[in-house]
């Protein structure tokens, strides 16, 4: 049987409104991957999604999201001439073209303004081919509506309603002066039957050189992780834009993951610390006799390795080359694959074999080299990872190994 009415569960199990919400962070998501060169786009800064282009013109978005569906076609229902939402966004940018507080009191000054602005309107509606504001606009970039004329053409359409909302939005409409009012109209735009609005965002990721079995694993990090450093800079109350060349930097590496992309390694002229016994990767080398107290040429060779690798993978990260969940999968799967051997060494465990099985161990990892497609192939980056573990210490050789931890 079918429930005709929704129950008050129903209506607030799952607040529909919510959706525009979301909508309007994928259109921007949407607009980020798909940023060239000096351009940049914002999230509810300059409108509800803006992008800068590279020649001195911005498009402003006000998005629009329906859950309403046409009972004739099942589809979001039309954006007509007397929509509310159109309305609305009209008047809502033409008080942002009269802006005072942003110097644009006069004619002069707002004109300036529209002639580097495009106006976009962007939802889910559907297209209507009687939509009398769109023809409008049509009519206008054709030449077949004047500067003189168009106040009473914008009349004769919002007068055809009946709604106060309607007619108070076309009032502040035509308070712009005609050559003003002309040169913004020229410059609306309609991008409507945006309604799978994610696929577009998986598409953009696709299009990033990304084979389609890793697409989706791509996408997902690069939502989580733009929505987490969103949050990030809303609490901070900080703006969110992000531009070509910062969306490159901070996130290609989430894209180059799975494009084999090859990590150059560096060598640095480092400074060793004072007392390289009191380290504590050190301190448990010794104690297993991996070598003599007095070898200081082992110390340092171990030292340098350490410190190499650290500089690197500091290096690595800061340039934007290796991200932190890289090194969160590196180390857990490090940590990991360490724990199942220590196990296996001390399954059976007599003590007096006790160092004998920690040689084995330590042997045992440094033999192979640690990537976890994270780390460059390389034998010395990998044992310097493993020092810097039971430096920390996340690892260790002994069964008694956690003594270390201060």
């Amino acid at each position: 049987m079918m429930v005709q009415d929704c129950t008050v569960s129903d209506r607030t199990a799952a607040d529909k409104s919510s959706i525009g919400f979301d909508y309007q962070y994928y259109f921007f998501l949407w607009k980020v991957l798909c940023l060239q060169p000096n351009q940049s786009v914002g999230l509810e800064y300059k409108d509800d999604v803006h992008t800068d282009l590279d020649n001195d013109i911005q498009i402003l978005y006000q998005l629009k999201h329906t859950v309403q569906k046409s009972k004739s076609t099942d589809k979001p229902v039309n954006l007509t001439s007397l929509d509310s939402d159109l309305w609305k966004t009209l008047s809502n940018w033409a008080r942002l073209i009269q802006d005072s507080n942003a110097g644009r009191s006069q004619p002069h000054e707002q004109l300036k303004f529209v002639q580097k602005t495009i106006f976009v309107l962007a939802s889910n509606k559907s297209i209507s081919k009687y939509n009398s504001v769109s023809s409008l606009i049509d009519k206008i970039i054709d030449g077949e509506i004047l500067s003189s004329n168009l106040k009473d053409e914008i009349r004769k359409i919002s007068e055809k309603s009946n709604s106060e909302n309607i007619k108070n939005y076309s009032e502040s409409i035509t308070k712009l002066s005609d050559d003003v009012l002309f040169n913004y109209f020229k410059n609306v735009h309609f991008e409507l039957e945006q309604e799978y609005i994610i696929d577009k965002c998986r598409d953009a990721t696709k299009a990033k050189m990304i084979e389609d079995k890793d697409v989706e694993i791509a996408f997902k990090l690069i939502d989580s992780t733009i929505k987490e450093d969103n949050f990030i800079n809303i609490k901070a109350n900080e703006k969110i834009i992000i531009s070509f060349e910062n969306f490159h930097m901070k996130y290609r590496k989430y894209f180059q993951r799975f494009q084999n992309s090859n990590l150059k390694i560096y060598e640095f002229n480092e400074s060793l610390p004072s007392n390289l016994e009191n380290l504590t990767f050190i301190k448990q080398l010794i104690e297993i006799e991996d070598f003599d107290k007095d070898d200081m040429d082992s110390m340092i060779e171990y030292v340098l390795l350490m410190l190499k690798t650290k500089k690197n993978i500091n290096n690595w990260s800061c340039s934007g080359e290796i991200t932190h969940l890289d090194l969160l999968d590196l180390e857990n799967n490090t940590i990991l694959e360490w724990k199942n051997k220590w196990r296996a060494k001390y399954r059976k465990f007599d003590e007096s074999s006790h160092n004998d099985l920690a040689l084995e161990l330590v042997d045992d990892m440094r033999s192979k080299t640690i990537t976890h497609n994270v780390l460059p192939n390389d034998l010395a980056i990998s044992n310097g990872y493993l020092y810097h573990l039971s430096e920390t210490p996340e690892i260790g050789w002994r069964k008694d190994w956690k003594k270390y931890k201060k």
